[in-house]
């Protein structure tokens, strides 16, 4: 599920060399995850390949007789029954003799294959309809009210599958195809099968959503489906390990970007968290149901949508990232420190490697026991953007108080009173939705206040002359504005290097699953409080 391939190649500036880049992805096929991106986005450029090369293609993507990269028609959205459609007699299509049928899909293989495996595919499908479509309430699949929908497991050393949809009866039809190496660890199988009949369904609400947030939503609804798994986790570590790239980021050509959008599941857990449960990460897909654009519709208009303020809800958003704070915590691994500040008076400057995107974030920690009094920062950034700039005090893995203000002309100081006891994160963020990198510098202070004078001294140069145009936040249990509090997780999941991401999962149960990645491979309302405190 997780090697993906971009619907749009930003990196490409000529035909030429965008069919060159997706004839190499075609051929690592045997190598990658989740071919659904891939699949499309050969789909948009079919007419550009030569025949040798449309059937060097056919050869390693397509099932047997197949016709995987005809026209696809133009989605027909159904029009909701009055009535319960008569039960699904069988596919639309078939590609191999070699099946087992179920309520909704049919599962078929290719001599040489376990059958064993069509059996516990069939059963995840069925169990991932079952949460998804009957119980969370997704829009069924297109097509499926006529037609068993297919899965294909095919003769292949490969762990990768992809969703792609085929003509049928004027309709788009979504199916799937999994290499037999998915099934060599069970429970990654199981996970695939939620994952991609995700995508099944996201197909039909259209071509709207940015691709980061198929794969986003696609990684998150696991979760749902198998809560016991938790392979979802290592997804994460996409965003963790660079947080600094934008969050609506798309390129199949660079690693660490494909790999940062599966790990922006991270917003749709925030989202499950805090904002409404799964209903609302669905409810974006409802919401551009009738959108024509495609792969345009970004996290701010999802938000504006769901009649939320997108400022408010992105700051709560990268405060809450600064400790994992959410429900399942302990399987949420810690963010990237740009920088931890061990002594104060201290400065610095953005990254040579990590300056941050246009909405893409740096955190440094302030450690605590560096002195009491009021943390002054002073903030100087690119003048040509509005930067977000927080800091963030936690208390038990929880956000506890949260000062923050936009920046604007590139100056800002905001102040943290009563710091001394806890750690705080400065998050630091563009406000602007492209990728460019931009780059910034800070100061940061002590001001304590002698008891026989009752000034303010500072400890370094040029701090205190302002209580900064921010004031604090107290997030607490009660308090209006952020959700809070309670007891923190026993623990963080320990750091993993990102070697382990390219090998097979550790045995449930794990503290620190690792996935099959080869070559790179997956403000909170006050009356939500999601840890039930």
């Amino acid at each position: 599920m997780l090697l993906v391939a971009s619907l749009a190649l930003a990196a490409a500036p000529d035909a030429a060399e965008t069919r060159a880049s997706l004839l190499r992805l075609v051929e690592q096929a045997d190598d990658l995850a989740c071919l659904t991106p891939l699949v499309a986005q050969l789909h948009e450029h079919w007419e550009e390949f030569t025949p040798d090369e449309q059937a060097r293609i056919r050869a390693i993507l397509s099932p047997p007789t197949a016709p995987l990269f005809a026209p696809v028609v133009e989605r027909v959205r159904p029009v909701p029954a009055k009535a319960a459609p008569p039960p699904a007699k069988d596919s639309c299509w078939s590609w191999s003799d070699n099946r087992v049928v179920g309520e909704h899909f049919v599962v078929e293989w290719e001599d040489g294959v376990n059958s064993d495996l069509a059996d516990q595919w069939l059963e995840d499908l069925e169990l991932s309809w079952e949460v998804q479509v009957d119980e969370y309430g997704w829009r069924e699949a297109d097509g499926s009210d006529k037609y068993l929908l297919v899965a294909l497991i095919r003769d292949q050393r490969s762990g990768g599958a992809y969703t792609s949809v085929q003509s049928c009866g004027g309709e788009s039809i979504p199916y799937m195809v999994s290499g037999d190496d998915s099934w060599n660890d069970p429970e990654w199988g199981a996970t695939m099968a939620a994952h991609e009949f995700n995508h099944m369904l996201q197909f039909g609400y259209g071509d709207a959503p940015e691709f980061w947030w198929w794969e986003a939503t696609a990684t998150w609804v696991e979760d749902s489906v198998f809560p016991d798994s938790n392979y979802w986790s290592a997804y994460v570590y996409g965003y963790t390990q660079a947080p600094y790239i934008s969050m609506s980021a798309s390129d199949q050509n660079d690693r660490d970007v494909f790999n940062h959008m599966y790990g922006m599941a991270i917003f749709a857990f925030y989202l499950d968290d805090y904002q409404g449960g799964h209903d609302t990460v669905r409810q974006t897909w409802e919401d551009a149901i009738d959108d024509r654009s495609r792969y345009e519709r970004g996290a701010e208009d999802m938000i504006e949508e769901l009649d939320l303020d997108w400022q408010t809800v992105y700051a709560d958003f990268v405060t809450k990232n600064t400790v994992m704070d959410y429900n399942q915590q302990r399987w949420f691994p810690e963010v990237e420190e740009e920088e931890s500040v061990k002594s104060l008076p201290a400065h610095g400057r953005s990254g040579r490697d990590t300056v941050p995107q246009g909405y893409g974030q740096n955190f440094l920690k302030f450690a605590d026991g560096m002195g009491e009094g009021d943390l002054v920062i002073e903030f100087e950034g690119e003048g040509n953007v509005d930067w977000s700039v927080q800091l963030v005090e936690s208390k038990g893995k929880r956000v506890n108080r949260v000062v923050s203000i936009v920046v604007e002309n590139g100056s800002g100081e905001l102040t943290l009173e009563g710091y001394g006891d806890e750690e705080v994160m400065l998050v630091v963020s563009p406000l602007i939705w492209r990728e460019n990198e931009y780059e910034y510098s800070w100061t940061a202070n002590l001001v304590v206040a002698p008891e026989d004078t009752g000034t303010d001294s500072p400890t370094g140069d040029g701090a205190g002359e302002s209580e900064g145009e921010g004031g604090a936040v107290d997030v607490g249990a009660g308090a209006c504005g952020c959700a809070s509090g309670g007891s923190g997780a026993a623990g963080l999941v320990p750091a993993v290097a990102l070697a382990s991401l390219l090998r097979r999962r550790a045995p449930k149960n794990s503290q620190s699953p690792s996935l099959p990645m080869s070559s790179g491979r997956w403000c909170a309302r006050g009356d939500l409080n999601p840890h039930g405190d």
